[in-house]
């Protein structure tokens, strides 16, 4: 991150400008340049305080149109992506999904549409954790491919770090920081957000989804789910998705597959046979780019299923999105789904192909997942 955008409202503690604000906030330009700004004036004395702490004014009379956070990216030599507001009122909200800023909510404000966004920051202690994590992040995914009917994505590899038989133990800590929330989880979402901004994934109207896990009680209540919520909603400027309804239905338990022996694990066979479309989003999907996330992929099966049943009801372009990838055995797998998407595919109603991924791979700032989920 190159810069930090506030509004003045960020300044003010119970409607009165805060001396305590205006100290960490200038701690904070001591990393990264913090700039204040507003579609008013400020007082003489305020703009004082301002700059002794560090901070540099900008007056914009539409501010929420987001072409000042452009201005500012063009003055600093570098993308809009590379900077990162905080959201305390509507406007800031705006002003960043329009430039296609990075976006994080203060959860101390009574906005109901702020406080609606996923990523979110509970105290200016909090910003600050955040900050410094995602300062070693440098946007690039650690694996890029792309595939015949589908795109993937993955943070970092895992290799190093775990064995395969450990995927359990992987998947555990991610639950963790999911659940315990603070810093390291906003900063995981953060990271992923300027990841999907510098792709260009975020272009359009998208629709969200989680991958099921292999028991899944289509509650749309795990913690993966959550996870993708929070992110489609701050992300994403119109939201197809609904809570408590997940995309995909698991009409029957699949083999687990990273703790099965004897499994060929390549074979999408039992995958596709136990889940299909929900069917409430039949019409959203048809002509919608999507965007699938699961927690790790070994064989890539998971996605390749999720693309087949997806573009079989009609989506333009997939992308799946993982946290971790184990191994070299990842396969761009083809599947066409011949039956209806949104009901149980039998035996026959499908066939697939395997081939390799067209990818590149970068070493770049994986450890910062890898800090996260210690």
């Amino acid at each position: 991150m190159l810069a930090l955008v506030i509004s003045p409202d960020a300044l003010r503690l119970n409607g009165k400008y805060s001396r305590s604000q205006l100290g960490v906030f200038g701690e904070i330009a001591k990393q990264l340049s913090v700039y204040v700004v507003s579609n008013h004036d400020l007082a003489p004395k305020i703009k004082e305080g301002l700059a002794s702490s560090g901070l540099k004014f900008v007056h914009a009379n539409t501010r929420q149109n987001g072409k000042v956070i452009c201005h500012i990216a063009e003055g600093l030599g570098s993308p809009a992506h590379d900077i990162l507001v905080l959201a305390v009122k509507a406007d800031d909200m705006h002003m960043a999904k329009n430039s296609g800023a990075v976006l994080i909510a203060a959860d101390w404000v009574s906005d109901r549409r702020v406080s609606a966004l996923g990523i979110k920051v509970t105290d200016l202690d909090e910003l600050k954790k955040v900050i410094e994590i995602c300062n070693g992040w440098t946007g690039h995914w650690w694996y890029r491919g792309q595939g015949r009917l589908y795109q993937l994505r993955v943070l970092a590899d895992l290799s190093s770090k775990y064995v395969q038989a450990d995927q359990a133990a992987f998947a555990r800590m991610l639950t963790q920081t999911v659940k315990n929330g603070g810093a390291k989880l906003t900063a995981l979402l953060t990271i992923i957000s300027r990841s999907l901004l510098i792709e260009g994934v975020l272009d359009g109207q998208l629709m969200w989804g989680c991958y099921p896990s292999s028991s899944s009680s289509n509650g749309d209540d795990e913690v993966l789910s959550d996870f993708t919520h929070r992110l489609r909603t701050t992300v994403s400027s119109v939201h197809f998705a609904e809570r408590g309804e997940p995309l995909f239905i698991r009409h029957r338990p699949s083999i687990k597959r990273s703790t099965s022996t004897g499994v060929n694990r390549a074979d999408p066979g039992d995958q596709i046979m136990s889940l299909h479309l929900n069917p409430r989003y039949e019409k959203q999907i048809r002509g919608r780019r999507v965007v699938v996330i699961d927690d790790c992929t070994t064989y890539g099966a998971s996605f390749a299923v999720a693309a087949g049943f997806l573009r079989a009801a009609g989506a333009e372009h997939v992308v799946g999105i993982a946290l971790g990838k184990f191994g070299n055995c990842l396969a761009d797998t083809a599947i066409e789904i011949n039956t209806c998407p949104f009901e149980p595919v039998e035996e026959g109603g499908y066939s697939f192909s395997v081939t390799q991924f067209d990818s590149t791979v970068s070493v770049e700032a994986q450890h910062v997942l890898l800090e996260l989920l210690e």
